[in-house]
Order: structure tokens, then C-alpha cells, then sequence
């Protein structure tokens, strides 16, 4: 696990030596071990080492007189393709992924080595003899990579910020589809990021670079095809080999590994493979102050049927505001999920003694384990709703108080109200908004609302599938899968992780599971009632009745109190400043009512929220200019 910076036609060897170095400073944190670059006429690297595998071995950049290469990630099951190098003749330098990642691109380039690897990464790959630049990102995202287009070159990096240095500060400006983007979903999705002079690179995407010339590709596409399955007589024996598999595969290290432990299915699950190929594994598990928002005591109780050593630290709401303090200052990218905040303490206690941790991530999304999945049969009859009644229930609920508990009937009837009358491919993420339309509208200056096109950023977001005659929960899947998952959950735990110097590993995205699930019939996914049908089967014979039947419980936090308790004064100072960049989109009237009918009861902390941390990403992104 590493980060890495780069650009294409160096100016002077000492210029390009002290732009690299400021680039690296900004993603220090994502490998401290080991820091190095290297510059010649055509192009610029630099990389931040977290070793993990062949510690002496695996140093980056990695060059040769063909090619050049920077990565961050892991190729899983990398020792069979270092096998297959062998039987064809190379000679590998060293015994680690970074090694064999490099042979492999240069003996069957990036399109075919792509379709060979499984593992979560983003790599620069450079041609020496085709002065060609290959950026590519992982089939399900987790690992970030970004890039700029000049008239002279392309810049690229791990995070947005590693790319400011190396910017024009006075070209900097706000991408305002991107910024409707972000107040309908929490996060800015696809390749679009807020600067509009900075563009991601998409999961399973790549990008070539030759000639001042960009061409983009993807190597992986989803595709559902749920009758695959139907011959088989168990598909719980087979994805239990297949889980197995993958937790072994990602418990290889030459570092200590952990597990988290959250006490659901999903983390409980790849806590009891982790014990079974290997005994001596830890947990890690934090406990919060609210009873409303704890997990730890089902947590403890899967540890102790496991047998598994389960550390648990307790937190409180002033540990909460101090991991905000740190976060805010690396946090280059809109994300206002506040489970970032946890996952960044968790991952704090868990780096006291591991290097490495194993998540649960990615199952709700390949196996429908989100609650929504549940209401599947009743959308289409949410959609005959007539919409005005939808927004009466919206208005209403807005505008009264209501309790500030885990996902209270108030909350949900608030947010479900959103999607009525629309079509049932659009309701679930509208139920899931940080903002409805008319407060994106409201909160939004006269001239900014007047030009942006709220109203149809939905149809506009979700234009490029065609639902039609399509399964709904094939469909919820793909939008999980597509915008949630990457945009979201994968990258709220790669900054949480990274923040702290810590690689963490998600064996349910490994490529074989997410195969499987998408040819899964959806009576295994979800089936009267239930979601993760084929999840719970295997974890009925492993764990405590009472966690394999559990519901689905979010890793949150009392944010709601929070802001109107000990972050009051700190959010609404933000929120009422006049930050050029940004501010000048908001009316600050309305902001401020907001914040008042907050204070009072209005349960008002997602959109609160959302604008909070969008104004402190565009503070940290100029301060890396």
C-alpha cells in the first residue's frame, strides 16, 4: 500500500525535483517508510512506500530501460503469476507484487495483464520506446487515482491534492455539475471531481496518454446474469470456497494483520475465515458512548464463538472531534458519510499493533444487504404516489422536530417521502439524499439555482442505463455496485485507513465473489423479507443465532447532537464565512436558518453536514496550492 505522484515533461531536473517532493509531502501518510523519485526528459515519478510484502524488496518507482512503473495496491495470488513469468523465461528482481506487476505489464502489456490480475491497485505505467503513460484503477475502486490534462503534459496522483503543487492556482475553479452531484448523493460519482481542471480515474478504467492525446478504455464491465446459478445444488459451498479462498489470500503479508469486528454478518464472517487460516489473528472493535449507535457487545460475542482475541477501545464524542480535527486537514475530496470519522478511529486503534486489516466492505452491495433491498416489491406502487403528496410528507416532516436516534421513524418517513411518485430506479437514492431538491433549490444562491439544472440531476445521473424491462433489484445492485460503493464506502475507508498508515483489505470484492454474485439468482440474495439470504446460510452454521439473523446497522455517530452541542460555534463559523471559492454558491440567509432550525430540533444534520465538509475540502485543497 503506497501512494504515488508523477507528470510528463519535467521542466529542469531541480524544479521538477522540488515539485515532486512538495506532491509527495501532501501523501506522506500513505506510505512513511519509504520515500523516493525519479526524473528524466519525458517524465516525472515519485512514490511514498507502506511496505508490506518483501520489505527489503519492492522498492518504486520501478524502471528498466523499457519501462517505468508506480503503484499502490496489491496484486492478490501474485506469487501463480510470478510462476508463470518464471516458465516463460524472467528473471524477477525480488519476490514482491510490485516485481511481478512490472514483468507482467512488459511481457503482455496493461490491457491483458489487467484481465489477469485480481487485486485492489492504480498504477502509472510508462513506455519508454512508445513515450506512452498507461493510468489505470482497480475493476471495483478501491484505490484512488487522479489525473490533470495540460497543454504540455498530463499531472497524475493518489489523492487531489498530491496534484495541486504541480497546478496552475489561478486556473483553479469550481466544477458545478459536480457540486449538484455531490448535495444529491454525499459524493461527487464517475469521473468528475469538484475542481473542474482535475478528473478521476474510473474503477476498472484506464487511461492512455500519448501525443498530448487521451484515450479511455475499460478492461471490466458488470454484467447480471442471474440464471448461471440455477444448476447448481449449492451455491452457499461454493462461495463459502470461494470466501475462504479470498481471506487467505489477503491474510499474506510479511506485517501483522487484524480483522475489523463489528459484531454483523459481514465483518463476523470474514473474522471466522480469517481464524481459520490463521489462529493467532486479532479483532479490533471500538465501543461508542450511545447506546443508540454501539455495536460492541455483538461484537464481543462473536470474538468469544470464534475464540478470536478481540481488542476493543472506547470512544467518545471528544475522540470523535479530534479524529475531525485530523481529517479535516487531509480530506481532499467532498465526502460527507460521518462514518468516516469511526472508521478513522478504528483504524487509528487497529495500526497500534497491525499494518494490515481485513474488512467486511462490499458485501451489502453484492449481496443486497442494504434495508432498502427489503421494499423492492413495493416501489413500483411508491411510484403511483402522485408527487405532490410525496413533497407535502417532505415539507412537513422538514419543518417539525423529531428524535436524533439510529435511523428513527421520523428520519425514515422524511426520507422515504422523497422518492414518491418517481420512478422506482430513482426512489432509493433519492430516499438516501443528504438534501431533497427543494432544499438544494433553497439553500442554493438565486443565480446558481437559476442555472443549474436540480430539477433533472437525477435523470441526468442515471441517464447512461437502460432500466427498461430490467429487474429492480438487479438494478438497485448495479447502482450500489456503480455509485455507492466506490464513491462512498471504498473511498470513506481508504482515507480513514491511509490517514493512519494502515492497508486495508476487502476480501468480498476479490474478482471471483463479484463474479459469482452478479450471476447470482436474487432468491439468494433477498428472499421473504431477508437480504443477504445466501450470507446468512453460511454464517447459520458459524455464528450466534442472534448475529446471523441480525439487521443491517450502519457504523454512525450522534451527529445530530453533536451539531448542536460541541461543534456548534466550528460549524456555523464555516458554514457563515465567506470562502471565495465555494461560499458564493450558498445564500448565507438560508444557511443560517438552516443552522437556527437545527438548534431547535429540526433534524437538519445531513444537509448540514454535507455543506460543512464540502467547505472544509475546498479550505484543504488551497492550502496545498
Amino acid at each position: 500500500m503506497c501512494g504515488f505522484v508523477g507528470f510528463t515533461n519535467p521542466r529542469s531536473e531541480n524544479i521538477s525535483e522540488n515539485i515532486l517532493k512538495k506532491m509527495l509531502h501532501l501523501i506522506d501518510h500513505r506510505g512513511p517508510d519509504e520515500n523516493s523519485f525519479f526524473i528524466e526528459k519525458n517524465i516525472a515519478l515519485g512514490h511514498q512506500r507502506l511496505s508490506i510484502i518483501d520489505l527489503e524488496g519492492g522498492n518504486q518507482p520501478r524502471r528498466d530501460e523499457e519501462a517505468y512503473l508506480v503503484y499502490n495496491g496489491e496484486v492478490y495470488g501474485y506469487k501463480e503469476q510470478a510462476k508463470l513469468l518464471r516458465s516463460k523465461g524472467v528473471i524477477l528482481k525480488d519476490n514482491s507484487d510490485t516485481e511481478t506487476l512490472f514483468q507482467l505489464l512488459k511481457l503482455y502489456g496493461v490491457e491483458k495483464t489487467l484481465t489477469m490480475i485480481d487485486g485492489m491497485f492504480s498504477f502509472a505505467f510508462y513506455e519508454i520506446k512508445n513515450d506512452t503513460l498507461w493510468l489505470a484503477r482497480d475493476p471495483m475502486g478501491e484505490k484512488p487515482l487522479y489525473y490533470s490534462v495540460k497543454e504540455d503534459g498530463i499531472i497524475f496522483g493518489s489523492e487531489i491534492s498530491s496534484l495541486m503543487p504541480a497546478l496552475n492556482p489561478n486556473k483553479h475553479a469550481i466544477d458545478e455539475s459536480a457540486l449538484i452531484s455531490y448535495l444529491h448523493l454525499d459524493y461527487i460519482p464517475h469521473e468528475k471531481t469538484i475542481l473542474s481542471n482535475v478528473t478521476k480515474v474510473m474503477p476498472g478504467q484506464i487511461i492512455k496518454y500519448k501525443n498530448n492525446s487521451i484515450k479511455k478504455s475499460f478492461y471490466t464491465n458488470s454484467k447480471f446474469n442471474n440464471n448461471i446459478h440455477k444448476s447448481f445444488k449449492s451455491p452457499t459451498e461454493q462461495l463459502d470456497k470461494l470466501l475462504n479462498q479470498s481471506v487467505k489470500d489477503r491474510l499474506i503479508a510479511d506485517v501483522p494483520v487484524g480483522v475489523f469486528l463489528s459484531g454483523g454478518i459481514d465483518s463476523s464472517l470474514i473474522a471466522y475465515y480469517a481464524k481459520k487460516n490463521n489462529s493467532n489473528i486479532k479483532s479490533y472493535t471500538i465501543k461508542m458512548d450511545s447506546n443508540s449507535y454501539d455495536e460492541s457487545a455483538y461484537a464481543k460475542l462473536a470474538a468469544q464463538k470464534l475464540g478470536i482475541d478481540n481488542k476493543i477501545a472506547e470512544f467518545d464524542n471528544n475522540s470523535i472531534l479530534n479524529s475531525l480535527e485530523i481529517i479535516e486537514q487531509k480530506l481532499d475530496e467532498p465526502l460527507s458519510d460521518p462514518s468516516i470519522l469511526p472508521t478513522f478511529l478504528l483504524s487509528q486503534f487497529a495500526r497500534r499493533e497491525v499494518k494490515v486489516a481485513l474488512s467486511g466492505d462490499g458485501a451489502d452491495e453484492l449481496f443486497c444487504g442494504y434495508a432498502p433491498f427489503k421494499a423492492v416489491k413495493f416501489l413500483f406502487i411508491l411510484a403511483l404516489f402522485p408527487r405532490v403528496f410525496g413533497n407535502f410528507i417532505t415539507n412537513v416532516t422538514e419543518s417539525i422536530p423529531s428524535k436524533d436516534s439510529y435511523m428513527s421513524l421520523h428520519f425514515l418517513i422524511k426520507h422515504v417521502s422523497r422518492g414518491l411518485g418517481w420512478p422506482s430506479y430513482q426512489q432509493v437514492f433519492r430516499w438516501m439524499s443528504p438534501l431533497s431538491d427543494r432544499n438544494i433549490s433553497y439553500i442554493l444562491n438565486q443565480e446558481t439555482a437559476a442555472k443549474m439544472d436540480v430539477k433533472n440531476t437525477w435523470d441526468n445521473l442515471l441517464k447512461n442505463n437502460n432500466y427498461e424491462n430490467k429487474d429492480i433489484t438487479n438494478i438497485l445492485s448495479k447502482q450500489f455496485q456503480e455509485f455507492y460503493l466506490p464513491n462512498d464506502i471504498l473511498t470513506k475507508v481508504d482515507r480513514a485507513s491511509m490517514f493512519n498508515s494502515l492497508e486495508v483489505r476487502s476480501p468480498f470484492l476479490a474478482k471471483s465473489i463479484v463474479n459469482f454474485s452478479n450471476t447470482l439468482p436474487n432468491e439468494f440474495k433477498v428472499k421473504n423479507n431477508q437480504t443477504k439470504v445466501i450470507l446468512r446460510q453460511i454464517a447459520s452454521n458459524i455464528l450466534p443465532k442472534n448475529i446471523s439473523s441480525r439487521k443491517k446497522h450502519g457504523f454512525a455517530i450522534p451527529l445530530a447532537q453533536m451539531i448542536r452541542g460541541p461543534l456548534k460555534e466550528k460549524i456555523e463559523d464555516t458554514l457563515l464565512s465567506n470562502n471565495i471559492l465555494i461560499s458564493r454558491y450558498f445564500n448565507k440567509e438560508k444557511l443560517e436558518i438552516l443552522l437556527k432550525d437545527h438548534s431547535r430540533g429540526i433534524d437538519n444534520r445531513k444537509p448540514i453536514w454535507a455543506i460543512y465538509m464540502l467547505y472544509k475540502n475546498i479550505e484543504r485543497l488551497l492550502k496545498c496550492t
